[in-house]
């Protein structure tokens, strides 16, 4: 393979755009053509032998050489290519306008190619940038807070005996059935559903008007279901729900005690058992604020770049997002359009427009942190890089010898690289 030349392509306004002339030596070829042969063979009748059996240079004589050129051409393109833009340096993102100069055995392949390149990148203002310090303090209502969640898992239901209204906090047993314009409605039916009043499980304001029932009461709760209600057929309508309350039950909680500690965690001491839920939240709002930071460098830096993004380059991206959404979508059993009103979109337009946009957005993302590579002259070094490999064989249970036989080390390496670029970014911010 060899590159015959490499030009501008003149009529490119907003692209970089290279045009590559691409040779395939007669020896690599014949190969190729000797392959196709194989191929197709025995597809082939030649009057006076069997199918499959005729020889090349017969089939060759009354079909034409040709004949075995497409598939020959096939077989070589790729690598062909491959090799040529390799060798000639060139940052290609796309390829297109495939088109044969000549075409022989004798000869060879000679084949041209136009090559959309990767745009020339420029950012600024990556360093100065200030940004609200996003970490919370850990307070005491956090760790109570924390306490009633681990109080209510040992939570104990009672009936209550006497005959007293619900009250918010209790336990309700309903049966119910709901109406939209007198008709009810898949999934809008429960018999015997227990519901904790003020847990806000349902629509807004179904709990609020069960609360000074009592056991027996028969009523209705009306509602309106909400514009962006996951089902479009519901959604922003008025609806009725025929109530009947059966049973009220009274939630009982432990008390907050040593044994209480012991019961839920491996502490022997309420104290303990508090200490080690504030360590926790702290490592949690932690962990929070330096993604928040990351987020914001990562605004920052998108908003700092100029780029002329090619649209093939928009387009190749914008279509893998939106295969990746749709096999999401349909292993979830929607469509586009029913997934657009459940994520809060007005139409499906409104949709593929978000798609397309995050694409653009993760585009020069990408770029951005290779231009700041470049710049701040970033390196992988090779203790950093068997760190990565050793994490890696532990995650899969393998030797680094196997890992590095399975994943090649070039990728792993530009890996670790965007994490560096990532991390130099965060620390750039200047927390206020």
């Amino acid at each position: 393979m060899s590159i015959k030349n490499k030009e501008n392509v003149e009529n490119s306004v907003k692209d970089k755009v290279k045009r590559l002339e691409v040779s395939v030596d007669e020896k690599t070829f014949k190969q190729a053509c000797e392959k196709s042969y194989r191929k197709n063979c025995k597809n082939i009748r030649v009057p006076g032998f069997r199918v499959g059996k005729a020889p090349k240079k017969v089939v060759e004589k009354l079909y034409g050489a040709e004949i075995f050129y497409e598939d020959a051409i096939d077989f070589v393109y790729k690598k062909a290519l491959d090799d040529a833009i390799e060798n000639s340096k060139l940052d290609v993102v796309a390829v297109d306008e495939f088109n044969v100069i000549e075409v022989s055995e004798e000869k060879g392949l000679k084949f041209s190619v136009v090559c959309t390149l990767k745009p020339d990148v420029e950012i600024k203002n990556y360093k100065d940038f200030e940004f609200k310090n996003p970490l919370k303090k850990v307070e005491k209502k956090d760790v109570d807070e924390r306490i009633e969640n681990l109080r209510e898992r040992l939570a104990r239901l009672t009936k209550v005996e006497e005959n007293r209204p619900i009250k918010e906090g209790d336990m309700a047993v309903l049966d119910f059935k709901g109406f939209v314009d007198g008709i009810s409605f898949k999934g809008g039916e429960a018999v015997d559903y227990n519901l904790k009043i003020g847990s806000k499980q349902f629509i807004e304001g179904f709990e609020d008007q069960i609360i000074g029932h009592k056991v027996g009461d028969e009523f209705n709760v009306e509602v309106s279901f909400p514009e962006n209600y996951h089902s479009k057929d519901l959604s922003g309508k008025k609806a009725i729900f025929k109530c009947k309350l059966k049973e009220i039950k009274e939630i009982e909680l432990p008390e907050q005690d040593d044994e209480f500690a012991k019961d839920v965690s491996e502490f022997d001491s309420l104290e303990k058992l508090r200490e080690n839920i504030e360590k926790e939240l702290e490592k949690t709002y932690s962990d929070e604020a330096d993604r928040k930071i990351e987020e914001a460098a990562m605004e920052n830096l998108v908003n700092n770049v100029s780029v002329n993004l090619p649209e093939v380059m928009v387009e190749n991206r914008y279509n893998e997002m939106l295969d990746d959404l749709q096999n999401k979508i349909k292993r979830q059993g929607m469509d586009l359009g029913v997934y657009a009103k459940y994520a809060g979109f007005e139409k499906e337009e409104d949709l593929l427009n978000d798609v397309k946009e995050r694409a653009i957005k993760q585009i020069k993302f990408n770029l951005a942190i290779e231009k700041l590579i470049e710049i701040e002259n970033l390196k992988v070094e090779e203790k950093e890089l068997e760190e990565e490999l050793e994490k890696i064989a532990e995650q899969y249970k393998m030797k680094v010898s196997d890992i590095k036989n399975i994943f090649p080390v070039k990728y792993i390496e530009k890996d670790v690289l965007n994490k560096k670029a990532r991390e130099f970014l965060k620390n750039c911010v200047k927390l206020i």
